[in-house]
C-alpha cells in the first residue's frame, strides 16, 4: 500500500490509528502498520541474457538504486538462469551487493516465467515470519523466445484452417500468465518488474502485458525501457516505490471467502493498494 497525503498539514507517513479496514464489506481490524521507517527485505532477481550493453547499465542502475535505500533496507541478490540462485542473503552490506551484482555474468536462458513463483513463496514466507516489509523486484530482458521451453504456439497442422494456433500464435503465453497469476494470488508480497528492452513484435507484446497483469495483480508494478537512457530511471524509481511502501496486516473474518475483497481508508490521505486476495486453505 502507498499513502499519500491529502494536503500539507498531514505528516508524510500514517500509523495504524489513522487507517481502518473492511473484508467483503465487514470491518476488520486493523493489526499492524509497517511503513516506511520500518525494516524491509527486497529480494532483487537478476534475469538478464542478451544485450551487454543493456545489462551493463542494467547492473550499474541497480548498484546505484540499492546504495540509495534507508539503511534499515535489506538486500538479497538472486539470479533467475537454470533455477533460482542466491548470490547474496539478505544484507545491509551495499558494498557485497554491489560486488555481486557486478560480478553476475550475462548469459543462458530467460528465467522469469520458471522463478517468479519461487521467488513469490519466499519472500512470503518471510512476510509471515518476521515483522518486516518484504518486496520481490525482477530486472530482466527476457525475450519469449529465449526460454527453454517453446511459447511460440506453432501452427499444428498447416492444412488445417481451423487450427486456432495460425490465428492464436500468443495462446501459450497467455496460458502460461494464467497459471502463474493464480499460483501468486495466495502471496502478499508485492512484485516488481523492470524490463529492460521492450519489444514490439505480437508475441513479446503478449508476453509482456502478462509481466503488466502480473506485477499489478500483486499490488506492485512494471516498468518497460524503450531504451538505454530510461534504465537508470525505471530503476531507481522502482526502488522509491518499494522503500515508500505499507505493509498492513488485517484482522481476518472468522470463515473468510477463499477471495476477499479488501477496503482500505486513511482521513487525509490517498491510498493505493491491492484489493483482491486469494486465502490459503
Amino acid at each position: 500500500m502507498w499513502a499519500t497525503p491529502k494536503d500539507t498539514g498531514r505528516p508524510s507517513t500514517l500509523d495504524l490509528k489513522a487507517l481502518t479496514g473492511k473484508v467483503d464489506g465487514e470491518p476488520a481490524p486493523v493489526v499492524a502498520v509497517r511503513g516506511p521507517a520500518d525494516d524491509l527485505i527486497v529480494l532483487a532477481v537478476l534475469d538478464l541474457t542478451e544485450d551487454l550493453a543493456l545489462a551493463d547499465a542494467a547492473k550499474s542502475s541497480l548498484v546505484a538504486a540499492i546504495g540509495a535505500l534507508p539503511q534499515r533496507a535489506n538486500v538479497a541478490l538472486l539470479r533467475a538462469q537454470d533455477g533460482l540462485h542466491v548470490l547474496a542473503d539478505p544484507t545491509a552490506d551495499r558494498a557485497a551487493v554491489s560486488e555481486a551484482v557486478s560480478s553476475l555474468p550475462i548469459s543462458g536462458k530467460a528465467g522469469f516465467l520458471d522463478t517468479v513463483e519461487v521467488a513469490g513463496r519466499i519472500a512470503d514466507s518471510m512476510l509471515t515470519k518476521a515483522a518486516v516489509r518484504v518486496a520481490v523486484i525482477y530486472v530482466t530482458d527476457s525475450n519469449i523466445a529465449n526460454y527453454r521451453e517453446d511459447y511460440t504456439n506453432p501452427v499444428i497442422n498447416s492444412s488445417d484452417q481451423h487450427d486456432m494456433s495460425r490465428y492464436f500464435p500468443e495462446g501459450l503465453i497467455r496460458e502460461k500468465i494464467s497459471k502463474l497469476a493464480t499460483k501468486l494470488a495466495v502471496y502478499a508480497a508485492p512484485l516488481f518488474i523492470v524490463q529492460v528492452a521492450y519489444r514490439s513484435d505480437r508475441l513479446n507484446e503478449a508476453y509482456q502485458a502478462g509481466l503488466l497483469q502480473l506485477a499489478t495483480a500483486s499490488g506492485g508494478s512494471s516498468l518497460f525501457c524503450r531504451s538505454r537512457a530510461e534504465i537508470p530511471d525505471a530503476i531507481a524509481s522502482t526502488f522509491r516505490s518499494i522503500a515508500a511502501h505499507y505493509s498492513v496486516l488485517l484482522q481476518m473474518p472468522n470463515r473468510p471467502q477463499k477471495v476477499v475483497q479488501v477496503q482500505l481508508d486513511a482521513d487525509g490521505y490517498a491510498l493505493t493498494y491491492r484489493n483482491r486476495f486469494v486465502i490459503q486453505r
